[in-house]
């Protein structure tokens, strides 16, 4: 686990905080009145687009999933009410994986596709 590249943070030339104000709009937000959690895959969803994006142009994207919300909150003065969906840094690498790392280096084996796809309901144990 120590030896994965975490220094994106301070080599990286760009950081980007994604966030998510959820009182944003009200309490009626199209979308979100039976699911209150559309805001936040939609926020998700952001963050894809731009990884893909960022990636054709060949700029890399590492999303920081080791930190305290906490320490990021008063680092950049986020209100508590607002939620931290992503900590990403960008910028351009020697090599882009073709495969996920973690898996090129041998942290997590890639779950098989018959696996994670259930047709007609989810298998019995």
């Amino acid at each position: 686990y120590r030896s994965l590249k975490l220094e994106g943070i301070l080599t990286a030339p760009l950081n980007i905080c994604v966030t998510c104000d959820r009182s944003r709009g009200g309490k009626v937000v199209l979308g979100r009145t039976h699911n209150r959690d559309m805001d936040l895959y939609s926020t998700v969803c952001a963050v894809q687009n731009l990884w893909l994006a960022a990636r054709a142009e060949g700029v890399g994207i590492g999303w920081v999933s080791i930190f305290r919300p906490e320490d990021l909150r008063g680092l950049l003065g986020i209100p508590d009410h607002v939620e931290i969906v992503a900590y990403l840094c960008a910028g351009y690498v020697d090599d882009l994986y073709t495969k996920p790392e973690l898996e090129a280096r041998g942290w997590r084996k890639r779950l098989t596709l018959e696996s994670v796809i259930h047709e007609n309901g989810w298998p019995a144990r």
